[in-house]
């Protein structure tokens, strides 16, 4: 059963012995899981084309020096890979919507979410070519950012949609108080992870990432005389605050009753991701910023994101069946 199958234990048993279904669909779950990889690969290329200047190593669009194939030039290679590989993750986010037409329609729930992450994907593409040509303003660039990571939950929550089956449980029911309770709390540990990656990327953009060249603090007075340095340690402080709400969150799932091993795994995740983060932060201004630990840094608030974002829809989930489970046998 997928989340809009039918409502009563016995027809979710049938449900899931099912031939087509999708948690059976190794093509399927292919699709969708190479384009979870594929996004997260394509956002830490573009972070790569930020912090090493390749932004404009093609000065057209979608051209690169009017033609397909880019010079043989460090910084076109880059700006150019970047774009490729969106426009794969486009097609086979593309051949994932078909197949759930195809296969699996009467879940609406897939459908709606992959037409809409295979949407915002191409306006994610048109404004990542206005920003090639027009050299657009920092704002709009983290908006350009800010959608693809939306496209990239929207693929993860519909891989746990369609990865896991209606009969297995992320936690013990018994526990579904604590359950909505760590929900919320996975909940906003993977919005503040987006919003503290937003603000690193922000203040790149602002020619910010640099202006502090210790850490944790900038040095100087508490709230920062100079703007540059007060956008950097708002990026710090955010960052700050995702660390421990997204710690904290990992805690609890982990030490949540009944909890499945995915979920602790997910958690465990979280936790290991956190700390590679504080670490590679800490190594900009140790190592001065070199360019591979700005790359470093940015593909892993990304990868943050995701983590935490993976635990928040698997609790969401889990706790969306039990609730239809619960509505129908009420009204049996």
């Amino acid at each position: 059963m997928t989340i809009s199958a039918a409502p009563t234990a016995d027809n979710a048993d049938l449900a899931s012995r099912r031939p087509d279904a999708p948690w059976k669909d190794r093509l399927y779950l292919f699709l969708l899981g190479f384009s979870v990889i594929g996004i997260l690969i394509q956002i830490t290329l573009g972070g790569v084309v930020r912090v090493t200047g390749s932004g404009d190593g093609c000065p057209d669009w979608p051209q690169c020096f009017g033609r397909w194939i880019p010079p043989w030039e460090y910084h076109a290679i880059l700006e150019y890979s970047h774009r490729s590989t969106g426009t794969v993750v486009g097609i086979i986010m593309l051949l994932a919507l078909i197949r759930t037409v195809q296969k699996y329609r009467s879940d609406r729930t897939l459908v709606y979410i992959l037409a809409s992450a295979f949407v915002l994907v191409g306006i994610v593409g048109i404004i990542g070519g206005q920003v090639v040509l027009n050299d657009l303003n920092p704002a709009i660039r983290t908006l350009h950012l800010g959608l693809a990571e939306i496209v990239l939950l929207l693929m993860i929550t519909a891989f746990v949609i369609a990865a896991t089956s209606p009969l297995s449980r992320a936690f013990d029911v018994s526990q579904s108080l604590e359950a909505r309770q760590v929900r919320r709390i996975a909940t906003w540990a993977a919005i503040i992870a987006l919003v503290a990656l937003l603000s690193g990327a922000y203040a790149v953009w602002r020619n910010a990432g640099g202006v502090c060249g210790s850490w944790p603090l900038c040095g100087g007075p508490i709230i920062p005389e100079i703007w540059l340095t007060f956008i950097h340690m708002v990026h710090r402080l955010m960052a700050g605050i995702s660390v421990l709400l997204a710690a904290y969150a990992a805690h609890r799932v982990y030490r949540l009753e009944g909890a499945s091993q995915l979920l602790r795994l997910s958690a465990v995740i979280v936790l290991i991701v956190i700390i590679a983060q504080v670490i590679i932060g800490a190594a900009n201004p140790w190592t001065d910023f070199e360019t591979w630990v700005k790359a470093l840094h940015l593909s892993m608030a990304t990868v943050m994101f995701a983590a935490t974002s993976l635990v928040a829809v698997i609790i969401w989930l889990a706790i969306y069946r039990e609730e239809r489970k619960a509505l129908a046998n009420s009204i049996e």
